[in-house]
């Protein structure tokens, strides 16, 4: 079916998300094992410092993708700014890791 009349169509070339001027820039350092990041996502900037280590810098609309994404890659990636978002990753980290620090083993294990 066709889309509704009062919706601009899109050009999806260059992919499903395309950032715009208004959204946030982020900024990561990713490690090898998660330089995928910087193909996978449009960066403003990539940077290579050295030994397959990144820095990209990124726009987005909400940073709760981000959040899930920085805590997915673990050790592999480190935001660098806005602090803001460090800190609330960081704080999702130890959450996260209280919650599974607080359940009982699973049986057969100790």
């Amino acid at each position: 079916s066709a889309p509704p009349a009062d919706l601009p169509s899109r050009d999806l070339a260059l992919g499903l998300f395309q950032p715009d001027e208004s959204d946030q820039l982020v900024t990561l350092a990713l490690e090898p094992a998660a330089a995928w990041v910087a193909e996978y996502y449009p960066c403003e900037r990539v940077e290579d410092v050295g030994e397959g280590r990144l820095i990209v810098t990124l726009r987005t609309g909400s940073t709760a993708w981000v959040r899930r994404l920085a805590l997915s890659l673990g050790a592999g990636s480190q935001i660098l700014s806005p602090a803001s978002l460090a800190d609330a990753v960081r704080e999702d980290a130890r959450l996260a890791l209280a919650a599974y620090a607080d359940q009982p083993a699973p049986p057969g294990r100790t």
